[in-house]
């Protein structure tokens, strides 16, 4: 039976032994960038991070930290990447294994602040379609264009998530540290993975996080840019069934 959790609240089921998985959504996203990850993963434990509440990454990484198990296996989609780099970088003890989805860990460009800003303004104006319809060729690779359902479920998310809630994680990505420094004292397990075709957080950003960490491994997916979880389950499944293996069962 799945274990999902949209609230950090819940618990895994008393008597597994197994660290849980906890996975961080990126910006205008929810549980379901994980659905088909999750349904592939099985009956492994698993928390969704609630990625909400703070206008600064230390802050969202701080309210998480306080609200996740004692001790964790971390995973973060895009802007949930870039916090759960905070996370290992404050409490890197509770964290058990660490998987960098389609993120990075360099800061958010100066100019790229009224960017952010711009699209929040165009969000409460026009609705929350834009912001991922605008930049539709960019989310995804060539080979996914246009795949409709891939494209509805990501808009829905968006929807969901709302501009207020876009406003929170704009401020979020804009206030983040440079995590390029701290990569070299990660010692977890790593899974750094990302679409062949990733526009928002290029190849080049991938192979810098792999080697600067000295227990990562690092892999590119076919037919996938940013939104790879979606693009190409199956094959992410594959890689983060592999990692997982790794940390539970080493021998």
């Amino acid at each position: 039976m799945e274990k999902a959790f949209d609230t950090m609240d819940d618990t895994p089921t008393t008597g597994d032994l197994r660290p849980p998985l906890l996975l961080l959504p990126g910006t205008a996203c929810d549980r379901r960038v994980f659905a088909p990850l999750i349904e592939r993963l099985g009956d492994y434990p698993i928390l969704i991070g609630d990625m909400a509440g703070a206008r600064t990454m230390p802050d969202l990484a701080e309210i998480i930290l306080a609200n996740a198990p004692p001790y964790f296996l971390l995973a973060g989609f895009s802007l949930g990447g870039i916090c759960a780099l905070e996370m290992v970088a404050r409490q890197p003890q509770r964290i058990g294994g660490l998987a960098l989805i389609d993120t990075t860990a360099r800061p958010d460009p100066p100019a790229n602040a009224a960017v952010r800003r711009k699209a929040v303004a165009d969000a409460y104006e026009k609705g929350m379609d834009g912001f991922i319809l605008d930049a539709w060729p960019r989310l995804v690779s060539a080979a996914n264009v246009g795949d409709e359902a891939l494209r509805d479920t990501i808009v829905a998310m968006a929807r969901d998530c709302g501009p207020g809630r876009l406003e929170e994680q704009a401020e979020v990505a804009i206030h983040r540290a440079d995590s390029r420094p701290r990569l070299s004292a990660i010692t977890q397990p790593t899974l750094v993975v990302a679409g062949m075709h990733e526009a928002v957080c290029p190849p080049d950003v991938q192979k810098e996080m792999a080697e600067a960490i000295a227990a990562a491994e690092l892999h590119f997916i076919a037919d996938a840019g940013h939104f790879a979880p979606l693009e190409q389950p199956d094959a992410m499944a594959l890689h983060v069934q592999r990692w997982l293996a790794s940390i539970v069962s080493p021998n």
